[in-house]
């Protein structure tokens, strides 16, 4: 399975934490001959759209494997190559509560056949100041979102 260079963690490690079949996902998602960490670098002319439905391919005929781990292998895929997630993909109880506690109202973003929810990252800031919640400067910085749906299903944590 592809490691991280700088790390101990697994590239998919989010992937992996957030399932439940993870020895399903292990060895018939991740162990497929375009996951692994030597061909990850034949995304990086690729956008977002173009990854997911890649991987999409993949899981979709697999038991036990969801939208939530399609997201997080494509958004791994995507921060392995430096590929910048424009909005913030609603995938996933956490991100879904956060946005309500923010009282934003999601989009939806038709990628073929797949249909995610989404807000825009500047919707998230402006909520946030609305309710004088700080997001941490890296965060915001980043204006990645991929960074700000991590940072908002842990902020809601603790709502």
């Amino acid at each position: 399975m592809a490691k991280l260079c700088s790390s101990k963690k697994y590239i998919f490690q989010e992937a992996l934490d957030h399932c439940r079949w993870k020895t399903v996902l292990r060895n018939e998602v991740l162990s497929h001959p375009d996951l692994q960490e030597k061909k990850l670098h034949q995304f990086i002319d690729n956008s977002f759209d173009e990854i997911l439905l890649v991987v999409y391919a993949i899981c979709d005929k697999v038991y036990g494997i969801g939208m939530l781990s399609v997201y997080d292998i494509t958004s791994a895929i995507c921060r392995y190559n430096k590929i910048n997630i424009n909005n913030v993909y609603i995938v996933g109880g956490g991100p879904k509560r956060a946005i309500q506690l923010l009282s934003i109202t999601p989009k939806v973003h038709k990628i073929q056949h797949i249909t995610l929810k989404y807000v825009e990252i500047t919707e998230i800031i402006k909520a946030c100041n609305d309710k004088s919640y700080e997001i941490p400067l890296h965060v915001k910085q980043s204006m990645n979102g991929d960074d700000f749906e991590s940072y908002i299903c842990n902020w809601q944590k603790d709502k």
